[in-house]
């Protein structure tokens, strides 16, 4: 049995992290006050990952002290687990406990300004489909054009229908050099994400899995050199995959796929980047060589 201590000291990227559901259980309920019943544990899909959102993780956010503090534990715990380079989903709506855009975009410049001696944080503008669309209209182009963003992130439910609302979005993004990821293929096939990846032109699939054993799926991912973001413990506790031991992430590395391994809701999973590796090999999915390949060039083709 191998142990995460191994890796933490690796240098490591997360990129595929949503940051207000970013930090350990045990720094969220000191700060929110409550313990969330039978958390974490094993749901049956994002429904039920949905409802304890609903219930208990979005209400006690009030304030913009609330998001700010939030965000914090988020990037303390990544640096905890020895990540240097944190590409973190800023979920929109959290941008309405702000006066303006611009005490929004502040407020995350200073927490990029407070950790840059330990961090690398790279905020992503984080867009749901379900989103009040005249809201994302006004907000999201200036976040883009900000400064303070350096990608865009789509996510919710994994269907093509509504797509083109956000194309204007990913296209301005573009001109304004971010890089464009969105959530597509967890619980979706192989041809969403075929579809995902050349509508928008991403430059990386968070999750994608569904596309392991799709022969021109992965020759399309190969082709234009896209990046999976796969969080495996993630996908394992939201039953995408029946077992660790049988994640398709192996399928990937074997067939040339460029991947990194991420966290998605440290909150929700518990595992960091660094426990997510030692169990991998314990698994027997890698060899230790094989995960610190996976760090090395997730971590160095991101610098």
């Amino acid at each position: 049995m191998i142990s995460f201590s191994e890796f933490l000291d690796i240098p490591k990227i997360d990129a595929h992290n949503h940051l207000n559901l970013g930090m350990r259980y045990s720094s969220y309920a000191p700060w929110a006050g409550f313990y969330i019943p039978n958390f974490p544990r094993k749901m049956s899909g994002l429904d039920e990952m949905h409802e304890i959102i609903g219930d208990y993780t979005r209400p006690r956010v009030q304030s913009a002290k609330d998001v700010s503090t939030l965000f914090s534990l988020s990037i303390e715990d990544a640096i905890e687990d020895g990540i240097k380079i944190l590409e973190a989903s800023v979920d929109m709506g959290l941008a309405q406990f702000f006066r303006n855009t611009t005490a929004f975009c502040n407020m995350l410049e200073s927490l990029k300004s407070q950790y840059i001696n330990d961090i690398s944080f790279r905020p992503e503008v984080g867009m749901g489909k379900t989103f009040d669309k005249a809201k994302l209209k006004k907000l999201v182009p200036e976040c883009i054009q900000s400064g303070v963003f350096g990608s865009i992130d789509l996510y919710g439910p994994e269907v093509l229908d509504g797509i083109e609302e956000f194309q204007a979005y990913f296209e301005l993004a573009y001109k304004k050099g971010l890089k464009k990821k969105a959530h597509i293929g967890e619980f979706s096939n192989a041809q969403t994400v075929k579809d995902f990846v050349n509508f928008f032109e991403l430059d990386e699939v968070q999750h994608g899995i569904n596309a392991a054993y799709d022969d021109s799926a992965l020759l399309l991912l190969k082709e234009k050199n896209v990046r999976l973001n796969i969080t495996p413990t993630s996908n394992v506790m939201l039953s995408a995959v029946t077992s660790l031991e049988s994640h398709p992430i192996k399928r990937f590395v074997q067939e040339g796929v460029r991947v990194s391994i991420a966290t998605d809701d440290l909150l929700f999973f518990n595992r960091s980047v660094s426990e997510q590796c030692a169990d991998m090999v314990n698994a027997g999915l890698f060899t230790k060589e094989e995960v610190l390949d996976i760090l090395n060039q997730s971590y160095e083709e991101s610098l």
